[in-house]
């Protein structure tokens, strides 16, 4: 199913994992949006991020993390509990 969680192009906040930062259109978005962009995830690369573990990880060890929720990276940005919470 397209969503923007299950989107090569999309990385989940490190503390908020229902939102996320769109890397091609360089905007926050909820995990279950999704657009015309939208590339399914592929795990290629070597290094990703697992948000069921909370921790990064190397290619090879991807067998550790078989069922979990993986992505590319994770995005990380001090000051967005400020901006979610405006009105």
């Amino acid at each position: 199913m397209k969503k923007c969680e299950t989107c090569n192009n999309w990385s989940p906040h490190i503390h908020y994992s229902f939102v996320g930062y769109c890397l091609k259109r360089e905007m926050f978005y909820t995990n279950d949006f999704y657009c015309e962009l939208f590339e399914e995830l592929k795990i290629d690369g070597t290094i990703f991020w697992c948000k069921t573990c909370g921790s990064s990880f190397y290619i090879d060890e991807i067998e550790f993390h078989k069922d979990h929720e993986i992505f590319h990276c994770t995005y990380i940005d001090s000051s967005f509990r400020e901006e979610i919470y405006e009105g």
